[in-house]
């Protein structure tokens, strides 16, 4: 005879992701939009373009070519850790970022959504996907919040 019993809770529960609050006022001025105005897409601009070179940046983590600790300023602890198990893993995938959106959400917090071609060397195949995270304007300098890559489905 087989004796079922149930197993006590353990560990701690995982809170569900949300987004995060944005970094307080004393960030980048030039940042700054009406409070009650709609959020500003794909704004032109240095702001953008900072953007790029950081998400550029943090694909030369996953690629191996870059180590995690040389952006250790422009990560929080979570993005940090992340990077580093993706670099630690890094096999011979090189990302190319196709292309990136923004959506200024409010004051010195910006949300993007980008879009990486993923090539294996050797193989004529590549695939497409998706990457998305929160950027914020702390005490003048753009820091990743949150970064996620979205798995294609199988």
């Amino acid at each position: 005879m087989v004796r079922l019993s149930i197993l006590p809770e353990y560990g701690e529960p995982e809170e569900p992701w949300s987004t995060p609050t944005p970094a307080p006022e004393r960030a980048v001025a030039a940042l700054a939009r009406p409070p009650h105005g709609p959020p500003a897409r794909d704004e032109p601009g240095p702001d953008r373009d900072t953007l790029r070179r950081l998400l550029t940046v943090l694909l030369e983590v996953f690629d191996g070519k870059r180590h995690p600790e040389q952006l250790r300023g422009a990560v929080v602890g979570p993005v940090y850790e992340a990077l580093l198990t993706r670099w630690r893993a890094a096999g011979r995938q090189r990302h190319r970022l196709v292309s990136l959106h923004t959506c200024r959400v409010a004051p010195g917090a910006i949300e993007l959504s980008a879009s990486v071609r993923v090539v294996v060397p050797g193989r004529e195949q590549w695939r497409v996907q998706a990457v998305a995270g929160r950027m914020e304007a702390v005490d003048g300098q753009w820091r990743c919040v949150a970064l996620r890559v979205l798995l294609p489905a199988r």
